[in-house]
């Protein structure tokens, strides 16, 4: 006989709903001191590098781990050493480890092996600093016992993808990625490799997907596909293990606060499925389902599956990354973005004549998009080399012609992250100094607008993904492999004529121009990091346009060496506007993104640099400082 559930009185659900809500808040802001108890830690550099730090005296705990791993990989506990391991375990960044690294003359076999050292030091630094949020939930009986146990199970699960993303890094993006580009260059192992991207059934036949969920080696008729399930035995059995330990548990448990328990389940199972998946050819339509499972789930409780391929240029296999985002029980979306986008799509789409099936393509992406404004609470895998400062999922847009998309904001956690950073020595030979405090004044007294130019720029940006895409357009202009190259700049370029073509303030509008200069600057930073080469390419193609408009010019001999002239934001503006036109139209033809690419960027000596030769000029002078004194503080 079925067990009968017990109904609740109206007031006794009223007073669960009160309390579950209650919990939420405590865990958001709990999770926010955890998070500013890391980013405090570089309150120790604010003072000059001149003085260096006395370790011994320095009570802070996570410091004292930081100088351990210093002492660990045999670098000098200098000041400049002690910030560069600073950024990899509290900001989980390895451009500034990587280059400390190639001072002390270590070769690239030995970085390899550094990088996969502290890799898993920080892996388990972070699994401890979980499993201590989570003894706090169970301790407290936070939320009710089925998310506890969600909580609980993200976590195990997490700690199987430590252990599959150390083997994929390994295998694929140290090993044979960078074997194949040694024995064949980028452009030839793109049409080596090209055959081997997963492919997913399209009108009854089998086409190339534009990501993969396997892995190729070489065999004997050329490479040979190997699903993940194959190639990492192993540790997609420990993943498998802790998804069906969760399922066991919730089986048994109700969901009497969002009545999700269903959405959880399916999810979970095809997840399962999924990881398990052996056969080639249906890997696609395996994490299809996936991600349509997952937008079922829209609760505060978020979990970030396997979603993004920026690591590999190659075949875009999709990264282990694993992850909870807590959304914020009071944040309300603000419209003021989205109508704008939604108000420049329609205005440019009808000067540019476009196709009406792509406009009802991205109308329907954006009619379904769920905003969520949250804090990374538990993250394991590919979020141990870097968290996200936002996220438009999922990349199916076959799944999101249907279902929509949801977009990720981490305001709260980027502006505290931000306050806490020390004042790098580097800014101030680039910009001057009144120019860089008006930044810093609206960081620390203008929260509201801080949080306007976040929106712009980075909601915006998420929002901009979506424009001008159809279900093919990623398949077929990326045949060259620059897609995601051209992509990110199309983002936040989308967002930004948005704002253009809106109502604005000149306050406002010198500090998107402000914020798009100096974030356009640092990440030239980015230069060698694989992972990230889409926002490299796209801090290229916005130094160009400020240099071109005559927003900003390059004095070498003088102090600061970057010159911001913003009688000219204006011509900039329109700038923006022209190129987005040109980037609309190449991305209706569906053309090969790296003809775009090309009228701005060219590739030297391996590396992509500027087209314009005052941009490049200053490219080169920042890069050399950087390795310079990249990690000096003012």
């Amino acid at each position: 006989m079925k067990k009968q559930s017990k109904k609740q009185s109206p007031h006794n659900k009223a007073l669960d709903l009160e309390k579950f809500h209650s919990d939420l808040k405590y865990f958001y802001n709990l999770i926010k001191l955890q998070s500013q108890e890391l980013d405090n830690v570089y309150e120790v550099f604010n003072s000059s590098m001149e003085t260096k730090i006395d370790i011994k005296k320095n009570k802070n705990n996570i410091f004292k781990f930081i100088s351990e791993l210093c002492e660990d990989v045999r670098l000098e506990k200098n000041n400049l050493n002690l910030m560069a391991m600073c950024d990899r375990v509290i900001n989980l960044k390895e451009a500034s480890i990587i280059q400390t690294f190639k001072k002390y003359q270590k070769n690239e076999d030995e970085i390899v092996d550094l990088k996969r050292f502290l890799l898993r030091k920080v892996s388990d630094f972070y699994a401890k600093r979980h499993q201590k949020l989570l003894e706090i939930i169970q301790n407290k009986k936070l939320f009710n016992a089925f998310y506890r146990e969600i909580l609980i199970g993200i976590h195990h699960i997490g700690l199987a993808m430590n252990v599959f993303f150390e083997s994929w890094q390994a295998r694929l993006i140290d090993g044979f990625n960078k074997n194949i580009q040694k024995t064949h260059g980028d452009k030839k192992a793109l049409k080596l490799l090209a055959s081997s991207i997963d492919r997913e059934k399209h009108k009854g036949k089998l086409i190339h997907s534009d990501r993969s969920y396997s892995i190729v080696q070489k065999s004997a008729d050329g490479y040979t596909r190997l699903p993940y399930a194959i190639a990492f035995q192993d540790e997609i059995l420990g993943v498998g293990t802790a998804i069906d330990r969760l399922l066991e548990k919730l089986q048994i448990l109700e969901d009497d606060i969002y009545y999700k328990k269903q959405a959880y389940i399916l999810y979970f199972q095809a997840l399962k499925k999924a990881f398990e998946e052996t056969s080639e050819d249906d890997l696609i339509e395996s994490w299809r389902a996936v991600d349509i499972c997952w937008m079922d789930i829209d609760t505060p409780f978020q979990i970030g599956h396997p979603l993004e391929y920026y690591e590999d240029r190659y075949r875009h296999c999709v990264a282990p990354e694993w992850d909870l985002r807590l959304a914020n029980p009071d944040k309300i979306s603000d419209s003021r973005v989205i109508d704008s986008v939604h108000s420049m799509f329609e205005q440019t789409s009808a000067q540019l004549q476009t196709d009406k099936n792509l406009i009802t393509f991205v109308y329907k992406s954006l009619k379904n998009v769920k905003f969520y404004s949250s804090l990374p609470a538990l993250y394991y895998g590919a979020d141990m080399n870097g968290l996200f400062s936002a996220q438009v999922v999922p990349n199916d847009e076959l799944v999101s012609k249907k279902y929509g998309k949801k977009i990720f904001s981490f305001g709260d956690k980027i502006i505290e992250s931000a306050k806490s950073r020390p004042k790098m020595k580097l800014s101030y030979e680039v910009f001057d100094a009144d120019y860089l405090q008006k930044a810093r004044n609206i960081l620390f007294c203008d929260e509201k607008m801080w949080h306007l130019v976040y929106d712009i720029t980075t909601n915006g940006h998420e929002l901009g993904h979506i424009l001008w895409i159809e279900e093919d357009s990623q398949r077929l202009m990326n045949i060259d492999g620059e897609f995601k190259n051209i992509e990110e700049f199309k983002a936040t370029c989308g967002g930004l004529v948005a704002f253009f073509l809106s109502e604005y303030s000149q306050e406002e509008f010198e500090a998107v121009m402000s914020d798009i200069i100096r974030r356009a600057v640092g990440l030239m930073a980015w230069r060698e990091q694989e992972e990230v080469l889409p926002y490299y390419c796209e801090g290229l193609i916005h130094l160009f346009g400020a240099f071109e408009s005559g927003a900003v010019t390059f004095e070498p001999k003088s102090a600061p060496v970057l010159k911001v002239h913003k009688e000219n934001y204006e011509a900039l503006k329109n700038w923006y506007i022209q190129i987005y036109h040109s980037l609309a139209m190449h991305y209706m033809a569906k053309n090969l993104a790296g003809a775009w690419l090309e009228n701005f960027v060219k590739k030297t000596d391996g590396a992509y640099c500027s087209k314009l030769a005052k941009s490049d000029n200053f490219i080169e002078w920042y890069w050399k400082r950087y390795k310079e004194i990249g990690q000096e503080v003012f």
